[in-house]
């Protein structure tokens, strides 16, 4: 059964993705009553103290927080201490290049070998509260999954704020966006995430996507059975799940 997180890991490297994931973060752990952990991973040549990270958390969020610096490397750093954690909030620059410090590879790395959801968001130019983040979301899933243990995480994040769900599993993600007006995209996982996957779904959601982007391990993988034909393939049996386009 999903439940509330009630611990949250935010990995930041001081840009202004790191920024928004510190008030979303922070903002969803007042509302669960989730202890906050802000943590810096090594980065060679990086002089970063423990002092750093707090002076950046008190920018961003008014919630109590932990600071930590590990000088181990990022993913190990994130897998080791988001183990411990509910939900991991991190930042990406999304299209435009992952983050500096993150460099594409350790971003990659946590989406596919991380078993607790993850939350990935961009930086944010508007002066929106981050609340407004969790107040309609989408939930999708390929046709490889049945995306229930995404849809109820989706609905009791939703609940928390007085939000929305619209649960579009196995519809096209970018006409479900615009029909519903979503702020935040909720997609299933498989527990495996290998290259194939990570290529044809967890990369191009990444890239494209502008709202904030929550991926939830699925309990189970049964597989949707659709009744064929002799000789017919189901439709999407084997298809990624659509993405959609940047906005210009």
């Amino acid at each position: 059964m999903p439940r509330l997180p009630r611990s949250i890991l935010v990995p930041v490297d001081f840009g202004g993705p790191s920024a928004h994931a510190v008030a979303i973060a922070g903002a969803l752990a007042e509302r669960c009553g989730a202890s906050l952990l802000l943590l810096h991973a090594g980065v060679p040549g990086d002089v970063v103290g423990t002092d750093d990270v707090r002076r950046f958390g008190r920018q961003h969020t008014t919630v109590a927080f932990t600071s930590l610096v590990d000088e181990r490397p990022p993913v190990d750093a994130i897998l080791r201490h988001g183990a411990r954690c509910d939900l991991t909030v991190m930042g990406t620059h999304g299209r435009h290049g992952l983050s500096r410090v993150w460099l594409g590879s350790v971003a990659e790395g946590v989406l596919c070998a991380t078993s607790q959801p993850l939350l990935i968001v961009r930086a944010t130019s508007g002066s929106a509260r981050p609340e407004v983040s969790f107040m309609r979301v989408l939930v999708s899933a390929s046709s490889q999954l049945t995306g229930a243990a995404t849809n109820a995480y989706a609905r009791m994040i939703a609940s928390a704020f007085n939000g929305q769900t619209f649960d579009e599993r196995h519809s096209p993600i970018e006409t479900a966006l615009e029909r519903t007006g979503a702020t935040l995209l909720a997609v299933a996982t498989p527990r495996v995430r290998d290259r194939t996957w990570l290529s044809n779904i967890g990369q191009p959601i990444v890239r494209y996507c502008d709202r904030p982007i929550l991926f939830v391990q699925e309990e189970r993988e049964d597989r949707l059975r659709v009744p064929v034909e002799r000789g017919v393939e189901p439709a999407g049996a084997a298809q990624p799940l659509p993405v959609v386009r940047s906005r210009s």
